[in-house]
């Protein structure tokens, strides 16, 4: 039987391999549950880092020397 990766006794729901949301391109294990957590999460990180060439209004390059738009 497969473990959600976020296994508490808050499990509830199929635990299933779900769909990569990050770059890594590999799908973890979630309940039902954690999955609609972490759904949430990635909203928000969607909405705190759009995908644009303009950065966020409080982003600072001088913080940790990055830069917005940097083509690699």
């Amino acid at each position: 039987m497969t473990k959600c990766l976020d296994a508490d006794s808050t499990c509830s729901g199929a635990v299933e391999y779900r769909y990569p949301l990050s770059c890594t391109g590999r799908s973890f294990p979630r309940c039902d549950k954690h999955w609609a957590e972490r759904l949430d999460v990635q909203a928000g990180i969607d909405r705190r880092y759009p995908d644009s060439p303009f950065p966020p209004s409080d982003f600072d390059p001088s913080y940790a020397g990055e830069r917005w738009d940097d083509d690699y």
